[in-house]
């Protein structure tokens, strides 16, 4: 659809001032609006009202100069752009809450993290009133890039929405035209860095309670020649003939948590998805391990049951 502002972006809202709200009202403010007096910044945000939350937020929107409103009100009906910026859980309400004062041509971009259905869901209800939605995945912290954290897009609406954010100075990267795939890529992330983060704070916790903290940090040096993802290939592949030596070394490193008097959270979770792979009977008799993409294949089909399994 042909965007609703012929002339160009003259109004964009944000649904959510809160960190990732007030990053991206930052920089707005500095790289699009700046002196312009017919370029406007709305928000709404539901916490405006609360007691504790609200006069912060007040005094952040009008350091910025965001005009600012606790509840959905017809003044959204000029927004050319909306970027929601809420909750994964808050997500859809906020769609659903802004999308009846909407006008058709206008561009949507959800920043929430969500599950690819849950997203795809979402875009089809937004699609369906004329206002092209947006799948947006942030890939990095706000605290740490402010409005430049990496995004990543994806819908039919990807790339019109991509052209008018990298002049801003936006990090943006197109995935795809269907919505659903960035978020979706996001939340799989999620199992890993958000799994490292747990593993780290048992990990190092443990090496602080033996004193040897940057002992242990200097051991990962040779994951740095090896590339992350380089080195996650090479395990997964080579656990399906390993998962047993490995299994073993994780009931020492149990014993070790132990000594030190910490739960092995982590490394028991870690020991049961060994012992899933050695149930499995997987090992190839010759020893050789196989390529990366065999190895997924045949730990989907073989190891990792379904949830009625």
């Amino acid at each position: 659809m042909a965007p609703k502002n012929p002339n160009g972006i003259a109004t964009v809202a944000l649904l959510g001032l809160g960190e990732a709200g007030t990053a991206i009202a930052h920089g707005l403010a500095e790289h699009w609006r700046g002196d312009d007096p017919a370029r406007r910044i709305l928000s709404v945000d539901i916490a405006q009202n609360d007691n504790v939350r609200g006069p912060a937020m007040t005094e952040r929107a009008r350091e910025i100069g965001v005009e600012i409103e606790p509840r959905y009100t017809p003044a959204l009906a000029a927004a050319d752009i909306v970027i929601s910026v809420v909750t994964g859980v808050e997500a859809r309400n906020a769609a659903a809450s802004a999308i009846e004062h909407l006008q058709p041509g206008a561009i949507y971009l959800d920043v929430n993290t969500l599950t690819g259905k849950q997203t795809a869901d979402i875009a089809k209800m937004v699609d369906a009133t004329g206002v092209d939605y947006v799948d947006i995945a942030a890939m990095g912290g706000f605290s740490t890039y402010g409005f430049k954290a990496p995004f990543v897009l994806s819908g039919p609406a990807a790339e019109r929405a991509a052209s008018w954010m990298r002049p801003l100075g936006f990090d943006v990267s197109v995935m795809s035209d269907r919505a659903g795939d960035a978020s979706a890529v996001k939340i799989i992330r999620s199992i890993m860095v958000k799994g490292l983060e747990a593993l780290g704070v048992e990990c190092l916790v443990a090496a602080h309670r033996a004193g040897l903290t940057d002992e242990v940090l200097a051991c990962f040096a040779d994951i740095d020649d090896r590339t992350f993802a380089g080195m996650v290939t090479s395990l997964t592949a080579s656990h399906t003939n390993h998962a047993k030596r490995r299994m073993e070394e994780v009931d020492k490193v149990m014993e070790n948590l132990a000594e030190l008097g910490m739960e092995p959270i982590m490394s028991a979770s870690t020991r049961r998805s060994h012992a899933r792979t050695v149930d499995a009977d997987i090992a190839f008799a010759d020893g050789v391990n196989p390529s990366f993409e065999d190895a997924v294949k045949l730990l989907s089909e073989k190891v990792v049951k379904g949830l009625s399994s």
